[in-house]
């Protein structure tokens, strides 16, 4: 993973915890919400505080929570805004991320300079006993507490301090005064401190992804009507039936694409490849570059020139390990550059390589769309990267290394493509 890393596509936007103020702050965290504290000395937090070393110390990618309905966020620092989310409970995490940075920036920024802020993530439910339970989530209560107690010290410490101002003779009442003095040194004066983090409600959670169960899809209101559960990792019993008040599907249900085709959740389109023709010259130089594998002496992939890149395909296609599907999508690339008519004869063989979101939904329903693409079809490299990272890194660390340069070309190459895809 060295190369990724190198190259900010794995670990980037990490916050470094490297001091032991810091390291304290973030176990005081964990003993408020009754988590297990870390012996680490220094690791690296997201943008909501999971830390890959903490995971890998525990031996638990999910120790951030109290089961999957009841997950938690550490902020320590003002820099996890522009942290990226590396495990996200559910997909909304992002979207709940950006809110809370946008309403609270400052309250942050002043509340880390004595203390951790945590967050839990309020589903009014106290564990998944079932997938179903999944569809009753309508609302996110987003609560905040500090591990010092600092934002009820602050309010209370103000209307202590009302209270002698405002109420006759309140300067002779010894209790008053008393609670008034332990609060300023406990605190020191709190008045002015911009500290007020008030709980607020989340409720865009038409359609998201979680890790519950394994891994799964919700779609919960959108065009098709009934809410639909698809299961990463096929274990219902009903996939594909729809008689019931919800459907249900396994990942690897045939039925599963074209169900998503019948609802309008998904379409073959060449205009989305006029659109985004990256996305097009991608899909071919993978095709290429994996046909390439197939060879017994690796092809250095990065800087191929023309010349020795229509090599390339003459010697896979002589060998016949370059398959239809190259050539096809070529013809494609062709008639696109030429606003020429499209010949269909050979859409069976590229058909997986067209599928995308219909356009016309909501930029959240279209991203787990995207997701699912990229989880039953996988052609497509700079899709999977954008919307599964975890599938991405499994799959890297199986690659060549002159492959694995490729690919991490490929990607710097097309920075931003998630904005593109989901616009």
């Amino acid at each position: 993973m060295l190369k990724l890393i190198q190259s900010g596509l794995f670990g980037g936007q990490l916050f470094h915890v490297a001091t032991k103020e810091l390291v304290e702050r973030y176990n005081a965290c964990l003993d408020d919400i009754g988590l297990e504290r870390t012996e680490l000395n220094e690791f690296h937090i997201d943008g909501w505080g999971w830390s890959p070393e903490i995971a890998d110390e525990q031996q638990n990618k999910q120790y951030l929570c109290h089961g999957s309905a009841n997950p938690y966020a550490i902020i320590i620092s003002p820099e996890q805004q522009q942290g990226s989310l590396y495990y996200p409970y559910h997909s909304f995490d992002w979207d709940i991320h950006q809110q809370v940075f946008e309403k609270y920036a400052k309250q942050i920024t002043d509340i880390t300079t004595d203390c951790g802020l945590w967050l839990a993530l309020d589903q009014d439910i106290s564990a998944y006993r079932s997938p179903q339970d999944l569809l009753m989530i309508d609302v996110v209560k987003v609560q905040f507490k500090t591990t010092k107690n600092l934002i009820t010290a602050a309010r209370e410490q103000r209307e202590l301090v009302r209270t002698y101002f405002d109420r006759p003779m309140a300067w002779a009442d010894p209790e008053l005064r008393r609670k008034i003095g332990e609060s300023g040194l406990e605190y020191g004066d709190l008045r002015f401190r911009n500290l007020d983090v008030l709980p607020f409600p989340f409720t865009n959670i038409r359609a998201f992804y979680t890790t519950a169960f394994d891994g799964l899809y919700v779609l919960r209101d959108t065009v098709i009507g009934k809410p639909v559960l698809i299961h990463q990792n096929n274990t219902s019993t009903v996939s594909g039936e729809l008689e019931h008040a919800h459907v249900e599907f396994n990942l690897n249900d045939p039925a599963l694409v074209g169900y998503l085709f019948s609802k309008g959740l998904v379409e073959h389109s060449y205009a989305h490849f006029k659109e985004m023709p990256e996305l097009l010259d991608h899909e071919l130089d993978l095709l290429l570059a994996n046909a390439s594998l197939k060879l017994k002496e690796p092809v250095e992939l990065t800087d191929l020139s023309d010349s020795k890149k229509k090599g390339l395909i003459h010697t896979l296609q002589s060998k016949g390990v370059l398959g239809e599907d190259y050539f096809e999508l070529e013809e494609v690339k062709r008639a696109l550059q030429r606003d020429e008519a499209i010949d269909t004869k050979g859409e069976a063989a590229i058909r997986d390589h067209l599928i995308h979101p219909v356009k016309d939904q909501d930029p959240q329903v279209r991203t787990i769309i995207w997701q699912l693409i990229a989880n039953i079809f996988g052609v497509n490299e700079l899709v999977r990267y954008t919307f599964n990272k975890p599938d991405f890194y499994h799959r890297y660390k199986t690659w060549p290394d002159h492959f694995q340069r490729w690919i991490i070309t490929e990607l710097q190459e097309n920075h931003g493509i998630f904005r593109k895809l989901t616009a």
